[in-house]
């Protein structure tokens, strides 16, 4: 059991290099830690319809073939003007509404929204990644 610990503690410490920021660095851990396969990070899907390139922040594909997504949203992309790039609340937040229908018509099954308070409940947030159908990893 000792071995386990140190394997998870360093995996904590060591994020990939695919986390475009400390949240996401800090999201991964807490997945891996809660048991789940490691996830693609920064996946690149086309939106058929409109032509519009997303990238989603994780990604498991599952043996059945669904593709499961999370997003980890921070507040500051609804705060900080330079962020907002000029846009209206309600226009970020009709963008990202689009981002979220442009996945689904690019084939995204099913996209778990999570917020950095998510992380701070490990029980909640694997029940919810497993309704999803995140898979885990065998002990």
């Amino acid at each position: 059991m000792r071995h386990a610990r140190r394997t998870d503690e360093r995996q904590r410490a060591e994020p990939t290099p695919f986390a475009e920021n400390g949240g996401e660095a800090r999201a991964l851990a807490v997945m891996i830690l809660c048991w789940f396969e490691p996830p693609a990070q920064q996946v690149e899907f086309t939106d058929p319809q409109t032509g519009k390139r997303y990238r989603v922040d994780f990604l498991w594909r599952t043996r059945d073939g669904r593709i499961v997504v999370v997003e980890l949203d921070g507040l500051v992309k609804y705060t900080d003007a330079q962020m907002m790039n000029g846009r209206t609340l309600g226009g970020v937040i009709d963008d990202e509404r689009e981002r979220s229908e442009g996945f689904k018509r690019a084939g995204v099954d099913v996209i778990v929204r999570i917020r950095m308070d998510d992380l701070h409940d490990l029980e909640g947030l694997k029940q919810r990644l497993a309704r999803a159908g995140a898979p885990l990893r065998r002990r």
